[in-house]
């Protein structure tokens, strides 16, 4: 329950990347959530074996990405701490976003619930700022500006990798 807390006050800007442990066991559990979570939204959309697909894709993309950026920032000893909350953290903001999801297939007309939609994603694109700036010792301005462009450079690739289920 400490780690739930602790990736929880990570996502109130209350703790930071540096906050968690190095440990190979904290982030195959937050990886393995992190599909499971990813699954579900997904698979409400696109079916369950092609949201298990863009889960995993996801995830290279996401890890890929870390590795890259803080090896450009010379900070690669950080990776496995910045990847754990990176995970964990998009866990926490995403598990009440499958309900919404849910109530947005079922009442499309109902406009609030997509505006309870945008703004977990603009508080997971602020979370994963206020990551990245711990992580590469930056600005909170240089780590949103990062944040900004994963979220778009990534949604780019996911639309060209499975056009169908993310263009509908």
């Amino acid at each position: 329950m400490a780690l739930v807390q602790l990736f929880i006050e990570i996502c109130l800007f209350r703790k930071g990347p540096q906050d968690v442990p190095a440990s190979w066991l904290l982030f195959s559990l937050a990886l393995v959530t992190y599909l499971l979570v990813g699954i579900v939204l997904l698979g409400l959309e696109a079916g369950w074996g092609l949201g298990a697909i863009e889960a995993l894709a996801e995830a290279i993309l996401l890890l890929g990405f870390l590795w890259l950026l803080l090896w450009f920032f010379r900070k690669s000893e950080r990776w496995l701490p910045v990847a754990s909350s990176m995970l964990a953290t998009d866990v926490v903001i995403s598990v009440p976003a499958i309900p919404l999801l849910a109530w947005a297939m079922v009442s499309p007309e109902w406009h609030g619930v997509y505006l309870l939609l945008l703004a977990l994603t603009v508080w997971h694109v602020a979370v994963v700022g206020h990551i990245l700036r711990h992580a590469l010792s930056q600005s909170w301005t240089v780590g949103l500006l990062w944040s900004i462009g994963y979220v778009m450079g990534s949604y780019q690739v996911m639309v060209r990798l499975f056009p169908v289920s993310i263009g509908q």
